[in-house]
Protein backbone atom coordinates (compact mmCIF):
# COMPACT_ATOMS: atom_id res chain seq x y z
CA UNK A 1 0.00 0.00 0.00
CA UNK A 2 0.89 3.35 -0.93
CA UNK A 3 -0.26 6.29 0.73
CA UNK A 4 -0.65 9.53 -1.24
CA UNK A 5 -1.82 12.66 0.86
CA UNK A 6 -1.42 16.44 0.65
CA UNK A 7 -1.22 18.67 4.04
CA UNK A 8 -2.48 22.45 4.16
CA UNK A 9 -2.47 24.84 6.71
CA UNK A 10 -6.07 26.09 7.37
CA UNK A 11 -7.70 29.44 8.84
CA UNK A 12 -11.01 28.38 9.61
CA UNK A 13 -11.73 24.99 10.60
CA UNK A 14 -15.57 25.63 10.62
CA UNK A 15 -15.84 26.95 7.09
CA UNK A 16 -14.31 23.68 6.44
CA UNK A 17 -16.31 21.49 8.57
CA UNK A 18 -19.13 23.17 6.66
CA UNK A 19 -18.15 22.13 3.41
CA UNK A 20 -17.31 19.02 4.29
CA UNK A 21 -21.33 18.17 5.48
CA UNK A 22 -22.23 20.26 1.94
CA UNK A 23 -20.39 18.18 -0.52
CA UNK A 24 -21.52 14.55 1.59
CA UNK A 25 -19.04 13.87 3.20
CA UNK A 26 -19.04 11.33 6.22
CA UNK A 27 -17.80 12.13 9.70
CA UNK A 28 -16.62 8.44 10.78
CA UNK A 29 -14.54 9.37 13.86
CA UNK A 30 -13.36 12.18 16.08
CA UNK A 31 -10.20 10.87 17.97
CA UNK A 32 -7.37 12.42 20.25
CA UNK A 33 -3.99 11.33 19.13
CA UNK A 34 -0.12 11.49 20.27
CA UNK A 35 2.64 10.56 18.46
CA UNK A 36 6.09 10.38 20.11
CA UNK A 37 8.40 10.27 17.46
CA UNK A 38 11.83 9.04 16.95
CA UNK A 39 15.06 9.86 14.99
CA UNK A 40 18.28 7.84 13.65
CA UNK A 41 20.98 9.90 12.73
CA UNK A 42 21.44 8.19 9.44
CA UNK A 43 18.72 9.80 8.56
CA UNK A 44 18.80 13.14 9.66
CA UNK A 45 20.40 15.88 8.23
CA UNK A 46 22.43 19.06 10.18
CA UNK A 47 19.01 20.53 11.65
CA UNK A 48 17.89 17.26 12.90
CA UNK A 49 15.59 17.19 9.88
CA UNK A 50 14.61 13.53 8.19
CA UNK A 51 15.93 13.45 4.88
CA UNK A 52 13.91 13.02 2.05
CA UNK A 53 13.74 9.42 1.38
CA UNK A 54 14.48 8.48 5.36
CA UNK A 55 12.63 6.96 8.12
CA UNK A 56 10.49 8.34 10.61
CA UNK A 57 9.57 5.91 13.23
CA UNK A 58 7.04 6.90 16.03
CA UNK A 59 4.70 5.47 18.64
CA UNK A 60 1.05 6.03 18.16
CA UNK A 61 -1.27 5.75 21.04
CA UNK A 62 -5.07 6.40 20.37
CA UNK A 63 -7.28 5.90 23.18
CA UNK A 64 -6.14 2.56 24.51
CA UNK A 65 -4.78 1.34 21.70
CA UNK A 66 -0.77 1.78 20.82
CA UNK A 67 1.21 0.64 17.24
CA UNK A 68 4.74 1.47 16.03
CA UNK A 69 5.52 3.06 12.48
CA UNK A 70 8.12 3.33 10.27
CA UNK A 71 7.09 5.70 7.46
CA UNK A 72 9.12 6.79 4.49
CA UNK A 73 9.35 10.43 4.10
CA UNK A 74 8.27 11.39 0.82
CA UNK A 75 7.52 15.23 0.99
CA UNK A 76 8.09 16.03 -3.15
CA UNK A 77 6.27 12.63 -4.34
CA UNK A 78 3.07 12.78 -1.57
CA UNK A 79 3.72 8.54 -1.35
CA UNK A 80 5.62 7.04 1.13
CA UNK A 81 5.79 3.11 2.06
CA UNK A 82 3.81 2.74 5.94
CA UNK A 83 4.83 -0.21 7.80
CA UNK A 84 2.80 -0.78 10.84
CA UNK A 85 2.52 -3.23 13.79
CA UNK A 86 0.87 -2.93 17.11
CA UNK A 87 2.04 -3.15 20.99
CA UNK A 88 0.92 -4.70 24.12
CA UNK A 89 2.20 -1.28 25.65
CA UNK A 90 4.36 1.52 25.17
CA UNK A 91 7.59 0.26 26.75
CA UNK A 92 7.59 -2.65 24.33
CA UNK A 93 8.10 0.10 21.30
CA UNK A 94 10.28 2.23 23.67
CA UNK A 95 13.28 -0.60 23.84
CA UNK A 96 12.70 -1.93 20.89
CA UNK A 97 13.39 1.51 18.81
CA UNK A 98 16.45 1.94 21.51
CA UNK A 99 17.67 -1.24 20.09
CA UNK A 100 17.61 -0.06 16.60
CA UNK A 101 19.18 3.32 17.52
CA UNK A 102 16.59 5.77 17.14
CA UNK A 103 16.20 8.50 19.75
CA UNK A 104 13.01 10.15 20.89
CA UNK A 105 12.98 13.68 19.42
CA UNK A 106 9.32 15.33 20.06
CA UNK A 107 5.73 14.46 20.96
CA UNK A 108 2.83 15.60 18.55
CA UNK A 109 -0.58 16.35 19.82
CA UNK A 110 -3.41 16.78 17.58
CA UNK A 111 -7.39 16.12 17.88
CA UNK A 112 -8.53 14.75 14.80
CA UNK A 113 -11.58 14.26 12.80
CA UNK A 114 -11.75 11.56 10.35
CA UNK A 115 -14.42 12.17 7.11
CA UNK A 116 -14.01 10.00 4.25
CA UNK A 117 -16.14 10.61 0.81
CA UNK A 118 -15.54 8.96 -2.24
CA UNK A 119 -12.79 6.67 -1.57
CA UNK A 120 -10.49 9.94 0.52
CA UNK A 121 -9.50 10.11 3.84
CA UNK A 122 -10.49 14.05 4.68
CA UNK A 123 -8.96 15.00 8.25
CA UNK A 124 -9.48 18.39 9.94
CA UNK A 125 -6.65 18.28 13.10
CA UNK A 126 -5.94 20.69 15.30
CA UNK A 127 -2.10 20.55 16.47
CA UNK A 128 -0.60 21.75 19.72
CA UNK A 129 2.10 24.13 18.88
CA UNK A 130 0.75 24.18 15.06
CA UNK A 131 -2.98 25.46 14.54
CA UNK A 132 -6.10 23.76 12.67
CA UNK A 133 -5.04 21.59 9.12
CA UNK A 134 -6.72 19.50 6.69
CA UNK A 135 -5.26 16.42 5.26
CA UNK A 136 -6.36 14.52 2.70
CA UNK A 137 -5.08 10.76 1.94
CA UNK A 138 -5.84 8.35 -0.48
CA UNK A 139 -4.45 4.71 -0.40
CA UNK A 140 -3.08 3.18 -3.94
CA UNK A 141 -1.65 -0.35 -4.88
CA UNK A 142 0.84 0.83 -7.01
CA UNK A 143 3.78 3.31 -7.45
CA UNK A 144 1.85 3.92 -11.27
CA UNK A 145 -1.50 4.94 -9.75
CA UNK A 146 -0.06 8.24 -7.20
CA UNK A 147 -0.35 10.95 -9.72
CA UNK A 148 -3.61 10.59 -10.37
CA UNK A 149 -4.50 10.41 -6.30
CA UNK A 150 -2.19 13.48 -5.48
CA UNK A 151 -4.31 15.25 -8.52
CA UNK A 152 -7.57 13.89 -7.25
CA UNK A 153 -6.32 14.78 -3.22
CA UNK A 154 -5.57 18.51 -4.30
CA UNK A 155 -8.88 18.77 -6.29
CA UNK A 156 -11.09 18.44 -3.46
CA UNK A 157 -8.91 20.53 -1.64
CA UNK A 158 -10.00 23.34 -4.00
CA UNK A 159 -13.67 22.35 -3.44
CA UNK A 160 -13.28 21.60 0.69
CA UNK A 161 -11.02 24.69 1.70
CA UNK A 162 -9.58 27.09 -1.32
CA UNK A 163 -7.95 28.79 1.20
CA UNK A 164 -5.80 26.46 2.41
CA UNK A 165 -1.77 27.02 2.35
CA UNK A 166 -0.29 23.56 0.98
CA UNK A 167 3.19 22.13 2.61
CA UNK A 168 5.28 19.80 2.24
CA UNK A 169 6.29 19.58 5.62
CA UNK A 170 5.18 17.28 8.06
CA UNK A 171 3.67 17.65 11.05
CA UNK A 172 7.28 16.53 12.52
CA UNK A 173 9.26 18.93 10.25
CA UNK A 174 7.46 22.18 11.77
CA UNK A 175 7.82 21.03 15.38
CA UNK A 176 11.51 20.32 15.01
CA UNK A 177 11.72 23.92 13.24
CA UNK A 178 9.89 25.62 16.65
CA UNK A 179 12.48 23.42 18.69
CA UNK A 180 15.64 24.67 16.16
CA UNK A 181 14.42 27.86 17.00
Amino acid sequence: MIEVEIRAKINNKIDVQNKLKQIGSVLEKSIYQEDRVFGHEMFLDENKMIIEGGLSARIRQVDQNTWLEFKEISRNKGAGIEIKANLDNMEEGLRFFEKLGFKEAFTVKKQREVYVLNGFEICLDDVEQLGSFIEIEKAVVGQDETEQAKQGCLSLLKRIAPEGETTDKKYGDLIQEILNG
